[in-house]
């Protein structure tokens, strides 16, 4: 059986701003602000939920922030996206 090669998996740090409010920060290089905003659009917003939201996302801290009442469930949805997280 022939298999699709696998995406390369990013690393990200999340910290907690506020009550439902968090800034997710890429830690793995990304070579361009065009590669950030495209793993930004397609994989962070392929695992929100539907009561979720994505702020604006920064390309000189490489961040974007996140409101969510379901933390971890935006969590389990990251490892679909090939996005594991830092953990302190």
């Amino acid at each position: 059986m022939l298999s699709l090669p696998s995406k390369p998996w990013k690393k990200v740090k999340i910290d907690q701003l506020g009550e439902q409010e968090y800034r997710i920060t890429f830690v793995s290089p990304l070579e361009s602000e065009a590669q950030f905003l495209e793993t930004v659009e397609e994989d962070l917003g392929s695992s929100i939920g539907e009561r979720d939201r994505l702020g604006k996302p920064d390309w000189e801290s490489r961040s974007v922030t996140l409101t969510t009442a379901d933390l971890a469930a935006f969590k389990r949805k990251l490892v679909y996206a090939s996005i594991m997280i830092e953990t302190a």
